[in-house]
């Protein structure tokens, strides 16, 4: 994919416009720049741009900043639409390229948000600002200034924030999920218990017995083990933050859905049972939990800008849960429901549907699991690296692989329909 630019489209346009009479040529400014936003409508940017770009060309001085706006503005979406496909790279020079034509709040947002997954927190929240400043009724931006302030440990200023997103966008089910969670956990974690050990700097709730946090921390450090040879754990990045709640109390305070066995978001948060494991099949259970919930850490640590999906499905690999076969079952019987990794939004909490989130999870498992038969788990290290440095998944996915994206969720498809 590529960037929309002056292509012949464009130059014949305006080849054809030489020698019009004033009247004519701003009919035909009138007319490009109404074509350009009925393409944004319908979501036909690289046109939207093309059209505008000819009408900017071709406009009198005074209206040239009302067209850019809309220039600006179609660029950004552009930007929305190529990071949503994990062309990271691309998005952002889209973002900055639109920052050119005039002030558009969406291209602030869209560079603010690419910051925050890079963990780059100042540049992340000098855009955001910008973005405010442009456009204070967006709720996106305080929802992610919110979560910018939370990752960052002020959680009294990140509740202000989400508080005003939820009163922005009442519908918007995550933003209130984690306000109320974030008001809750303070009710808990305000007499949790902090330590520090080894590369963990652990926060536990007073119920649990201390011979059971013991275990829980020995269990981590075997975890890191088993993710940092596979993944590779960054020693410099500084302690992880680890809360351990009681099991009955895990849901209510992270306000997280039954079927959770963790949480990450900045911090690892974790289900302990009180009593110890009285099965293998307990002690299974927690570690798994605990090798998942390390191997999103790991994967934000390389490639920060990794679309949720693929980093699910290398969580769910890292667990070392036997279930290939199941895997392959519920995938064939569900065939029918499949859904191409790039129309799959880049951050599933964009994905509301319960059931459609668990089948985005199954898949994203079995592709990674069909990618580690084929060309081995360390790979996987490789594909996180060639993104970061490419900032885009199609040509990581070649530069690893030597295969495109779509070749191979293609191959796979057929592997999983042939085969019982």
């Amino acid at each position: 994919m590529r960037f929309a630019g002056a292509g012949p489209a464009v130059l014949v346009v305006l080849s054809s416009m030489a020698g019009l009479s004033a009247e004519e040529d701003r009919s035909s400014v009138a007319e490009l720049r109404a074509a350009g936003v009925e393409a944004y409508k319908a979501r036909k940017y690289f046109q939207a741009i093309q059209n505008l770009e000819a009408a900017l060309a071709a406009a009198p001085a005074a209206e040239k900043a009302a067209i850019a706006e809309l220039l600006a503005r179609a660029r950004s979406a552009l930007g929305v639409e190529l990071f949503n496909e994990g062309e990271t790279r691309k998005a952002e020079e889209c973002f900055r390229e639109a920052l050119r034509h005039a002030p558009d709040s969406y291209a602030h947002f869209g560079l603010g948000f690419i910051h925050f997954l890079r963990v780059e927190d100042d540049s992340a929240r000098e855009h955001l600002a910008r973005a405010l400043s442009l456009e204070r009724g967006y709720a996106k931006t305080h929802k992610l200034l919110g979560l910018l302030d939370y990752r960052l440990g002020r959680t009294p200023e990140a509740i202000e924030k989400m508080k005003e997103a939820v009163r922005l966008d009442p519908k918007d089910a995550e933003a209130r999920a984690l306000l109320d969670r974030w008001v809750t956990e303070g009710e808990f974690t305000g007499s949790f218990v902090e330590r520090v050990s080894g590369a963990f700097r652990v926060r536990s709730d007073p119920e649990l017995p201390p011979e059971r946090v013991e275990e829980v921390l020995r269990r981590l450090e075997a975890a890191r083990e088993r993710v940092s040879s596979g993944l590779g754990l960054d020693a410099k990045a500084g302690r992880t933050s680890v809360v351990l709640f009681a099991e009955e109390r895990f849901q209510k305070a992270t306000r997280s859905l039954h079927w959770v066995a963790g949480v990450y978001d900045g911090q690892i948060k974790l289900p302990v049972p009180r009593a110890k494991p009285r099965t293998p099949e307990d002690a299974r259970a927690l570690d798994e939990s605990l090798r998942h919930e390390l191997a999103h850490l790991a994967v934000r640590q390389v490639s920060p800008e990794c679309p949720n999906w693929l980093n699910e499905g290398i969580a769910q690999r890292f667990e070392g849960k036997e279930r290939g076969d199941e895997t392959r079952k519920l995938l064939r019987a569900g065939a029918s429901r499949k859904i191409a990794f790039r129309n799959v939004p880049a951050r599933l909490w964009e994905v509301e549907d319960e059931a459609l989130a668990r089948w985005t999870y199954l898949q994203g498992l079995g592709f990674v699991d069909y990618l580690c038969e084929r060309f081995l788990e360390f790979r996987l290290r490789l594909l996180l690296d060639a993104l970061a440095k490419e900032r885009s998944l199609g040509a990581a996915f070649e530069a690893t692989y030597g295969i495109t994206l779509e070749a191979a969720e293609a191959a796979w498809w057929r592997d999983i329909e042939s085969k019982p």
